[in-house]
This record gives structure tokens, C-alpha cells and sequence, in this order.
């Protein structure tokens, strides 16, 4: 991986609840579907296994991860649910920037 395709997100315990949640159901709907659903898996596992504070993605990872947000705040818009909590960690994982390499 180059070190410009990673981005860092500032997550807390709720940004991390909610992107799980977020990339869980994407991954039964390609589940049920039928379509390939292991990028979701290894990212829904790299997410368990980081604790709250800053998360590295790629640009698959990142693009994942915004869609299954998106996804979920418009399920919530279409039932009439609260977005909020979509909202903030989509603004978050929007503004992750690329780590600071001094040296390199």
C-alpha cells in the first residue's frame, strides 16, 4: 500500500458502534443476494479488532464504509428515523485525512 492511499478516521465508541451497524447490513444484503460480501467481512473484522480512537482505511475501505453509511441514513430517512448519529460519523470518516509522514 502507498503510504497516500490511507486515510485516518477519528472515531469514538459511537462512530465505531454505528459504522459497524452500518457495515453489518450490508453485509446480510450481499449475503442474501448472493453477492461477494468478504471485503465487507475483513472490514467489518478490522473494525472489531481497532479500538475507539483512529481508524487507517484505504481507498476500498474508505469507499465501503461511506456507501454503507449512506446506505443506512437513507434507510433511516425512508422510515423517518433519526439520522443523527449516521450524520456525525459520516462527517468524520469525510474529514479523515492522510497521516503525516515526516520522514519519508
Amino acid at each position: 500500500m502507498h503510504r497516500s492511499n490511507i486515510r485516518v478516521m477519528k472515531m469514538d465508541r459511537n462512530d465505531r458502534s454505528i459504522l459497524m451497524r452500518a457495515l453489518y447490513a450490508d453485509f446480510c444484503a450481499n449475503r442474501e443476494v448472493g453477492l461477494p460480501y468478504g471485503h465487507l467481512a475483513a472490514l467489518i473484522t478490522k473494525l472489531h479488532e481497532t479500538q475507539p480512537g483512529k481508524l487507517p482505511l484505504d481507498d476500498a475501505e474508505f469507499r465501503l464504509a461511506r456507501n454503507s453509511l449512506n446506505h443506512l441514513r437513507n434507510e433511516r430517512i425512508a422510515a423517518g428515523g433519526y439520522t443523527d448519529a449516521a450524520d456525525a460519523a459520516l462527517l468524520k470518516l469525510i474529514r479523515a485525512k492522510p497521516p503525516l509522514w515526516l520522514f519519508g
